[in-house]
């Protein structure tokens, strides 16, 4: 009988802590060996093949500038494996592979533990429904994300929306640049910019809409946030941390490797040090303000001057990083008033680093996850930094009830310091920040529809929602479980042959001639897809309490004669898009929207708190116009006046939407978060970003369709 062994938990694969220039400094060398841990493939998971390629991923080694494709490395080569993977190198393009595979995966683990659910990539905005030999997963979704380490010869590395690939380039060092030890520098061989990249697709994925410009804060965001994460994932290498920390006895305000990010890129194109620091600008505004006493707050620039995405998005990654530092204060502020060194020449006793360290990264983990859960109480469309704060002060108090640590009024605070404010709020309070529940009382249809379809009084107008989404849930599934035709006959409802679902909502598969092939990943894509076609499909009927629900969502889901009396002060909105052609508008026709997401999230919190949350975001495009006539033209439905080509081709399109709460274990609609789609004034501030009149110059990211690459070359 053949000698079966037990499998490996990780998979560990040695990268670089930070970037090669740290390998090769005399102080920060010691400092730049990490081996990243994955869990190893469980059963259920495709088995790592060479590149790697495994269910997220895929690296494809082309060189197009040198016009040579490197041999794909193989994790599995029992030579490999024995020696741990392959060590650090510059020179070989196999450990390229090895270091991009490792950073990325280890990020998607980040977000996977923090949203409680699998991350997926977005789908092909140039696929068609109607292309044939595409399944509808593969029509709405992108199976795997694709890595080229050495897509370009240039100082630039990107998330290409279009392909959707992360493209790493490489370049000679600037001539100035006499302290890089590379003739050649890799992006792909900084942990930095890899995290980096991988966030920019995570975050599209989930938001497919932020990298469309509606505001100042849209790039921003999006360059913030990807930051924030690079810069949070420093922590959790321990041994890394303990030496630094033991280097800067403890502070965590000094520019250095655990707070600056690129550091061999930016050396490498003339800068002084990192590409950027967290609190550059902080410290440098401090040193200014030391002469004559001025506070950080007065010192601080004003947000409303800066528009470059880059520094103003510096200002959210300074507020973020400001919170953590101070929460790693706060949590640390015993230990430094028990180990505090006797004189100023005294280093911190090793174990007090140690204890130190395990503070850091428990800190940032802890408020890495704060930042990612944020993303799913953030409005669809049209994200602005404070509603970003507000997102994470009401996931925060959903999730953790008892902030015994004050982890939000950090966050507060940091953010007033930075001038990051919530217009409409009446105080910075976190009470005051939560998104508000939705009062029942201002839609009386949804709650006489309900009271009749329940035959008694209800109790509470808020269980008139209750009743409508128990219907919701009934009917959309959400759990897997594999099993065969032949075992449960009766498990034959909606859903493609291979997933069926019964009254549960729990998803079986076929154990057919496609199961070999298929995976709780591709399962996972094909629940949410179902998810959301029923979703549309209940707001899409026909029920009496439409109007009501038009104005809950702050979209439009009637025909133009039957939405007037739900909207106050409303006009004719026919410049929507709607369903079938665009041809003449009617007074008939039904406005088109989109389930742009339905996710299911199972979060536990430190206490044991836990939060089942169905998310779901809803969508919604109207025609806009620089010219106010010609959008007055437009919403009337006026071709003959605005033009055919001109109502075809809006100079962009305005979305709306809303993110809707929903519990899993009552049906309670928890929240509603909107951006309405026929907000006047929102639509004329965007009208007023995209021309220029509000920054003094038009948004410019090349064609559109490679956002981030303009974005990082011009960095």
């Amino acid at each position: 009988m053949a000698q079966t062994y037990p499998r490996p938990a990780v998979r560990a694969l040695k990268v670089y802590a930070f970037d090669p220039q740290a390998s090769v400094t005399l102080a920060t060398a010691m400092d730049n060996d990490f081996v990243v841990e994955l869990p190893w493939e469980e059963r259920w998971e495709s088995p790592l093949e060479k590149g790697p390629v495994n269910d997220y991923v895929e690296v494809i080694d082309i060189d197009p500038a040198a016009g040579l494709f490197y041999e794909p490395v193989d994790l599995n080569d029992n030579v490999l494996l024995a020696q741990g993977s392959l060590a650090p190198s510059e020179g070989r393009p196999q450990f390229h592979q090895q270091m991009v595979f490792a950073v990325v995966m280890r990020t998607i683990r980040a977000f996977e533990r923090a949203l409680g659910r699998t991350v997926l990539w977005a789908r092909d905005d140039d696929v068609s429904n109607s292309d044939t030999g595409l399944t509808p997963v593969e029509r709405n979704f992108t199976k795997r994300l694709r890595i080229y380490p050495h897509a370009l010869r240039e100082a630039n590395a990107y998330y290409s929306p279009a392909k959707r690939a992360l493209l790493f380039g490489y370049f000679r060092a600037d001539a100035v640049a006499s302290d890089i030890q590379a003739n050649w520098v890799f992006t792909c061989l900084s942990q930095d910019i890899i995290a980096h990249e991988t966030t920019h697709a995570i975050l599209h994925g989930m938001r497919q809409r932020s990298i469309e410009p509606s505001n100042v804060d849209a790039m921003a965001f999006h360059e913030a946030f990807a930051d924030i994460i690079a810069l949070l994932q420093h922590f959790s290498m321990k041994g890394v941390v303990r030496h630094l920390l033991g280097a800067s006895r403890g502070s965590l305000r000094e520019p250095g490797l655990l707070t600056g990010l690129g550091d061999q890129f930016g050396r490498a194109t003339g800068r002084r040090g990192a590409l950027r620091y967290a609190l550059e600008e902080l410290t440098r505004r401090a040193e200014e303000a030391g002469a004559d006493g001025q506070s950080l707050v007065s010192a601080a620039a004003t947000l409303d001057s800066v528009v470059d995405a880059h520094a103003r998005g510096g200002f959210l990654v300074a507020a973020v990083f400001d919170a953590f530092v101070t929460i790693y204060e706060r949590r640390t502020a015993d230990l430094m008033r028990l180990g505090r060194p006797v004189s100023a020449d005294d280093g911190l006793h090793p174990d007090l680093v140690a204890r130190l360290a395990d503070e850091a990264a428990k800190a940032a983990d802890q408020v890495m996850r704060m930042c990612v859960r944020a993303l799913d109480y953030a409005p669809p469309v049209d994200l602005r930094f404070g509603e970003y704060l507000r997102a994470i002060i009401t996931a925060d108090t959903d999730l953790v009830p008892n902030d015994p640590l004050l982890y939000r009024i950090a966050f507060i605070e940091a953010f007033k310091r930075w001038g990051i404010t919530v217009p409409g709020c009446i105080s910075m309070a976190p009470d005051s920040l939560l998104w508000d529940p939705p009062q029942l009382s201002q839609y009386p249809e949804i709650v006489r529809l309900a009271q009749e379809l329940s035959g008694a009084p209800l109790q509470d107008p808020g269980d008139a929602l209750n009743l409508r989404f128990t219907d919701l849930l009934s009917r959309l599934q959400f759990g897997v479980s594999f099993a065969t035709q032949t075992d449960r006959p009766e498990r034959h409802t909606v859903g493609p042959a291979y997933l069926q679902s019964d009254f549960m909502g729990e998803a079986t598969t076929d154990l057919g001639p496609q199961a070999a092939s298929r995976n709780l990943r591709d399962l996972s894509m094909e629940i949410v897809l179902h998810n959301q076609k029923a979703i549309h499909a209940w707001f899409d009927g026909n029920m009496p309490d439409d109007e009501d629900w038009e104005r809950l969502l702050g979209m439009r889901l009637l025909p133009d004669e039957r939405s007037q009396r739900g909207f106050v002060n409303a006009s004719p909105l026919r410049s929507l898009s709607v369903k079938g052609k665009s041809s003449e508008p009617s007074p008939a026709d039904e406005p088109a929207f989109e389930v742009h997401s339905a996710r299911i999230s199972r979060r536990t919190g430190p206490d044991g708190h836990e939060l089942h949350l169905l998310v779901v975001q809803m969508t919604q495009r109207r025609r806009a116009y620089f010219d106010p006539r010609e959008q007055d033209q437009a919403d009337a439905g006026d071709i003959g006046e605005i033009g055919a080509k001109r109502w075809e081709n809006p100079d962009f399109w305005f979305r709306g939407g809303a993110t809707l709460h929903v519990d899993l274990r009552d049906g309670r609609l928890l929240r509603i978060i909107r951006k309405r789609i026929d907000n006047a004034d929102r639509l004329k501030g965007e009208r007023a970003f995209r021309t220029g009149e509000t920054t003094g110059t038009p948004p410019s990211f090349g064609d559109g369709t490679e956002p981030f690459a303009f974005l990082h070359r011009s960095a």
